[in-house]
């Protein structure tokens, strides 16, 4: 499962999303992963499948956090499942 590049900002979190899957009805989605390097050494993170879904193990996200990662999907989550798109039928 490759993690493809979506969104990366200044203070280390890093947006990726993966390649196209399919549920058992047929619909089509992708898992977006929010991942950011936290004091610990180690890393903080939370995957939501697009669309429709929750947000699934977070791991020392806030839930502010996850409100403000809900606006990167709502506006850009459309472009990276048409990417996925693009890529699977290429």
């Amino acid at each position: 499962m490759e993690h493809n590049p979506l969104l990366s900002f200044e203070d280390g979190l890093e947006v990726t999303y993966s390649d196209l899957k399919k549920h058992e009805d047929g619909r089509v989605f992708i898992t977006i992963y929010f991942e950011k390097p936290n004091q610990k050494g180690y890393f903080d993170s939370a995957q939501i499948n697009f669309p429709g879904s929750d947000f699934e193990q977070v791991k020392g996200f806030t839930e502010e956090d996850l409100k403000t990662f809900r606006q990167y999907i709502d506006r850009s989550g459309h472009t990276a499942l048409e990417f996925s798109k693009e890529e699977a039928y290429a």
